[in-house]
C-alpha cells in the first residue's frame, strides 16, 4: 500500500472511530463468535427473488454478513424516509436496496465481461485486462456494504449528523460531527472523487475500517475467495463507497458503485418509481449492454474538452488507463435514465409532502437534542430500531434504554408525523416566481432573477441558516398579530392567532429549500471512431440542469394550517426586506393560497409602523422585486476613481451589505441622479467653501438645496413627516439629513444617531436611503482627498434593507497659501547621502 488509509483516517477521527467501533462490535459480535469458535460453521448460499432484478444468488460470506444486526437493522431504515406517507406504496427499506444493488452490480460485471471478450476477439493487440473474481468479490462486498451508514429517515438526517451546534445556539460542540467534516475534506485530498462524500457516505467508511470489521474482511475462514489481503480489501471496498476515481484502492471498477451510471442508480431509480407507482420507463438492459471499459489515451481523448483526462492519460503508465463509460449506441438509455432521474425529483422525492414530513423529522430530531441539553451520541441515532419506532419514542409513545429524551417540543412534532398531521405551506419560493422589476429588458431581467436567487440559496443553503430564517418568520408573525390587534383590526382572530403562535413556538415554522442534484455530466462515451468524449445528447444537459435550478427547484415555508396565513404574510415581509424580493402571483396559485392578503391587515402594519408606504404597496399592488446596487449604479466622477481606484467596488460592497434587499429601477434610478448631484455639490464645496467658516446647520442645508436645485433636481425642504420636520427630500426618493459640527477626530461618528433620525422619516416616505451631509470643522492635518469624504453605513440591525450614505466635508481650512510644511513628507523626498556623493 502507499499510504495507511485505515490508520491515516482513524487517526483524524478517533471520537468517531471510537463510536463506530462500539457499534460494529455489538452488529459483528454473533458472527466474530461463530468465526472464533471450534466447530466448523458452513455458511450456505441463498437465493432471494427481487421485483426489479428477478432472482438474486447470495454467496456464502454474503449470507453471512447479511445475517448480522449491522445489515438486518437496515430492514427497518426506509429507502425514501417519510415518502411512504404521500406514496403509500413506497415503504420498501434500505435492505431491499442494498440487496437489489448486490444484483444489479453482479449483471454490470457479467455485462463488462462480454465487452471485455468482444473487444479482446478484435483488438489482440491492445487487449483489455479480464474482470477477475477477486474484483466480483470485492465489489459485491462494496455493494453490501455501500448504505450501512445511513441512519433512521435515510438522508433526511444527514444534515442532523452535519450540526455542529445544539439547535438555537452559536456555540461549536467538539466531537464526531467536526469529524465527519475533516473527513470528507480528508478523503478529498487522498482520492479524486465523482462527487463529495456524504455524511452517510464517511460513516460508512469508518464502519468497513472499524476494529470488528477488520477482523472480518481478514478471517480466512469467511473470506476464502478474496484475493486481496484485508487491508487492501478494505482500501478498495473505501474507494467504491465514495466512488473514487483515483487514490489507494481505487480501480475503474470502483466507480460500478457510485458514479453517473452506477449500480446504486441502475437500482434505486426503478425500484423506487416502481414502489411509488410512477410508470417511469428505464431501459435498464439495453443500458448494461452498453457499458464498456473504455481503454483512455492521449490520442483517443480530446485535449480542448478533456484536458485533465489528457494530462492524466499522458502521466499514466503505458500512457493509457481505463475508466468505465458507455458506447454511443447507449446514448439514447442513458438520456432516459437522467430523463427519469429528474421526473422522479420532482414527483417523488421533492414532493411537497414529502418535504414537509422530512423537515419535520429533521426539526423534531434537533428539538429533541436541545429539549434535553445534549447532542445525540452516534449510538443513539443508530439506535438499531425502525423509522416508526424512533418515531414512537420521540413521541413518548414508548421509552428506550439506549434513547433518553426531555418531554418538550418535540414529541408534538413527533406525534403529527406520526398521525400524518403534516405541516403546510405557507409560502413557496423559487427563481422562476421572483416577480418582474418593470422597464428591464428580458436579458436583464434574467439576470436579475439570477442574481436574487443566488442570494437566496447561498443564505439557506445550511439547516442552522433556515432555523434562523424561519425563527425570524415566527417573530415577524407575532409581530404582525399584535400591529393588527392593535388597530382594533379582526380583534378575536388576532388573539387567538396570537395565542397559537405562543403555544407552537418558532419550532413549527420550518424553511426548506433541497439541494440542486443535477450534475455536470462526466460519464464518458467511445465514438464509432474509437474517439472518447463527453456523451451528446439530443438536449443539452448543462442547460437543463440551469433550467430546473431556475424553473423547477422550489423552497417553502411550512408551518400547522392554523397559522397558514399570518405565516406567510410574514414570509412576504421578510423576503422583501431580507433579499429584496416578492414572489409574483405564480407562487400563490402553486400553493393554493389566495393572491390578495386580507383586507386591513396591510393598512393596519402601515399604520402600526411596521411596514412603509413602499413595502406595503409593493405587497399588494406593485409586486415586484428589488435590484441590487451595483457599482456603475454610483457614477462615480472619474476623478475620484483616479484618487481611489478602488471606490466604486468598495461603495457598492457596502451598500450590499446594508441594503440587502436593493431598490426598485425607479429608485435606483433616481438614487443615482441624486448622487451625481451631490458629486457636483462635493465640487464645488471644494472649490470655495472648504476654506471658509459655516456659520451653521441652516447655512449648509441651504447651500446644499440651491445646489441640488440648480442641477434640475426635485427638492422639498421642511416637510412635516413622521412626527417632524424633514430637512430635504430629493426625486420623491431619497432623503437628506444635514448636520453641523465643529472640529473633529472622526467625523464619520458626527451625529451618528443621523441615520436613525433619518430612518423614521424614511419608514413614513418608503426611503431606504438616507443620505447624512456633516460639515465638520478641520481640526489640523491634511485636507481629505473628495472620494474619502463619501462613506457608506448600516442604520440598524432591525432594519436590513436601510443604508446611509455620509458625506463628511471639512469647512474652516487654511488657504493654500498658508498651508505649513509637512516635515515628514519633505524629510521622505530628501537625497540620502550616499546619493549626495553620486
Amino acid at each position: 500500500m502507499q499510504r495507511q488509509v485505515r490508520t491515516e483516517l482513524r487517526g483524524l477521527a478517533p471520537e468517531l472511530a471510537a463510536e463506530v467501533d462500539e457499534l460494529a462490535a455489538a452488529w459483528l459480535k454473533s458472527l466474530l463468535e461463530r468465526l472464533s469458535g471450534a466447530n466448523h460453521w458452513e455458511f450456505r448460499p441463498k437465493q432471494i427473488n427481487d421485483p426489479i432484478w428477478g432472482t438474486i444468488e447470495l454467496a456464502p460470506w454474503e449470507v453471512a454478513l447479511l445475517d448480522t444486526a449491522l445489515l438486518q437493522r437496515m430492514r427497518g431504515v426506509r429507502q425514501l424516509g417519510l415518502a411512504q406517507l404521500v406514496f403509500p406504496g413506497a415503504g420498501h427499506d434500505r435492505l431491499e436496496h442494498i440487496l437489489g444493488v448486490v444484483g444489479a452490480v453482479e449483471q454490470c460485471v457479467q455485462s463488462l465481461s462480454r465487452q471485455i471478450d468482444r473487444w479482446n476477439r478484435d483488438h489482440a493487440t491492445t487487449p483489455l485486462p479480464a474482470i477477475e473474481e477477486a474484483d466480483r468479490y470485492a465489489l459485491r462486498l462494496a455493494a453490501l456494504l455501500h448504505d450501512t451508514g445511513h441512519g433512521p429517515f435515510s438522508h433526511a438526517i444527514e444534515p442532523v449528523m452535519e450540526m455542529t451546534t445544539l439547535l438555537g445556539r452559536d456555540s461549536v460542540e467538539a466531537g464526531w460531527r467536526i469529524e465527519i467534516g475533516k473527513l470528507q475534506k480528508a478523503l478529498k485530498g487522498i482520492y479524486t472523487l465523482n462527487a463529495p462524500p456524504s455524511a452517510s457516505e464517511v460513516v460508512a467508511v469508518m464502519i468497513v475500517l472499524s476494529e470488528a470489521m477488520t477482523r472480518v474482511l481478514a478471517h480466512d475462514k469467511l473470506m476464502m475467495s478474496k484475493g486481496r489481503s484485508g487491508d487492501e480489501l478494505q482500501e478498495f471496498i473505501v474507494s467504491a463507497i465514495i466512488g473514487a476515481v483515483e487514490g489507494p484502492g481505487a480501480t475503474y471498477l470502483s466507480s460500478l458503485i457510485s458514479s453517473q451510471i452506477d449500480a446504486d442508480k441502475l437500482d434505486y431509480l426503478p425500484r423506487d418509481a416502481h414502489h411509488a407507482g410512477l410508470d417511469i420507463g428505464f431501459d435498464t438492459d439495453r443500458l448494461l449492454s452498453r457499458l464498456e471499459v473504455l481503454r483512455v489515451t492521449p490520442a483517443n481523448v480530446d485535449r480542448s474538452s478533456l484536458k485533465e483526462l489528457h494530462e492524466r492519460a499522458s502521466a499514466s503508465k503505458d500512457q493509457m488507463f481505463l475508466q468505465l463509460g458507455i458506447a454511443a449506441s447507449g446514448f439514447g438509455s442513458f438520456e432516459q435514465m437522467l430523463i427519469g432521474r429528474t421526473f422522479l425529483y420532482d414527483r417523488l422525492y421533492h414532493h411537497h409532502k414529502v418535504r414537509s414530513a422530512e423537515a419535520m423529522a429533521q426539526r423534531l430530531l434537533l428539538v429533541a437534542e436541545r429539549d434535553r441539553g445534549r447532542r445525540f451520541a452516534l449510538k443513539e441515532i443508530f439506535l438499531g430500531v425502525g423509522d416508526d419506532t424512533m418515531l414512537r419514542i420521540l413521541a413518548g409513545e414508548i421509552t428506550h434504554s439506549g434513547f433518553a429524551i426531555a418531554p418538550g417540543k418535540a414529541t408534538e412534532l413527533a406525534k403529527g408525523v406520526l398521525e400524518r398531521s403534516l405541516f403546510h405551506r405557507a409560502f413557496a419560493f423559487r427563481a422562476r416566481f421572483i416577480a418582474d422589476t418593470p422597464g428591464l429588458s428580458k436579458d436583464t431581467l434574467e439576470q436579475n432573477r439570477r442574481t436574487l436567487w443566488r442570494k437566496i440559496e447561498s443564505e439557506l443553503e445550511t439547516l442552522p441558516q433556515r432555523y434562523d430564517l424561519g425563527r425570524l418568520i415566527f417573530d415577524v408573525a407575532t409581530e404582525c398579530a399584535k400591529t393588527i390587534l392593535g388597530q382594533n383590526v379582526e380583534a378575536d382572530r388576532m388573539r387567538w392567532v396570537i395565542d397559537e403562535l405562543a403555544r407552537m413556538g418558532p419550532e413549527q415554522i420550518i424553511v426548506d429549500l433541497p439541494k440542486n442534484n443535477t450534475q455536470r455530466i462526466s460519464t464518458l462515451a467511445r465514438y464509432p471512431n474509437g474517439a472518447i468524449k463527453i456523451p451528446e445528447f439530443s438536449f443539452n444537459p448543462q442547460k437543463w440542469s440551469d433550467a430546473y435550478e431556475l424553473q423547477k427547484r422550489t423552497g417553502y415555508v411550512f408551518c400547522p394550517r392554523s397559522v397558514v396565513e399570518i405565516a406567510g404574510l410574514a414570509s412576504k415581509i421578510v423576503f422583501l426586506k431580507r433579499f429584496g424580493v416578492i414572489m409574483g402571483n405564480d407562487a400563490d396559485g402553486y400553493i393554493k393560497a389566495p393572491s390578495e392578503i386580507p383586507p386591513g391587515w396591510i393598512e393596519a402594519l402601515r399604520k402600526g409602523g411596521l411596514l412603509d408606504e413602499a413595502a406595503a404597496e409593493r405587497l399588494v399592488t406593485r409586486r415586484q422585486s428589488l435590484l441590487a446596487v451595483a457599482a456603475e449604479d454610483l457614477a462615480v466622477p472619474e476623478d475620484w476613481i483616479k484618487e481611489d481606484a478602488d471606490i466604486p467596488y468598495s461603495l457598492a460592497a457596502g451598500i450590499g451589505k446594508h441594503l440587502r434587499g436593493g431598490l426598485t429601477a425607479e429608485d435606483k434610478a433616481k438614487l443615482t441622479k441624486v448622487l451625481q448631484a451631490m458629486y457636483a455639490f462635493v465640487d464645488v464645496w471644494f472649490a470655495g467653501h472648504v476654506t471658509t467658516e459655516l456659520e451653521d446647520e441652516a447655512a449648509l442645508q441651504i447651500l446644499l438645496r440651491d445646489s441640488l436645485r440648480a442641477r434640475g433636481l426635485e427638492v422639498d425642504e421642511g416637510s412635516r413627516v413622521g412626527g417632524g420636520n424633514l430637512d430635504l427630500w430629493a426625486e420623491d426618493a431619497v432623503l437628506i439629513e444635514n448636520k453641523f459640527h465643529g472640529p473633529t477626530k472622526d467625523p464619520t461618528r458626527v451625529a451618528a444617531p443621523a441615520g436613525m433620525q433619518g430612518r423614521r422619516y424614511a419608514i413614513s416616505l418608503g426611503s431606504q436611503v438616507v443620505i447624512v451631509v456633516v460639515g465638520h470643522k478641520l481640526s489640523g492635518g491634511d485636507l481629505p482627498n473628495k472620494s474619502a469624504t463619501l462613506s457608506i453605513h448600516g442604520i440598524s440591525s432591525i432594519d436590513p434593507n436601510r443604508v446611509e450614505f455620509r458625506f463628511s466635508l471639512p469647512y474652516g481650512a487654511p488657504l493654500p497659501s498658508r498651508e505649513s510644511e509637512d516635515p515628514k513628507a519633505r524629510r521622505l523626498e530628501k537625497p540620502s547621502r550616499r546619493s549626495k556623493k553620486g
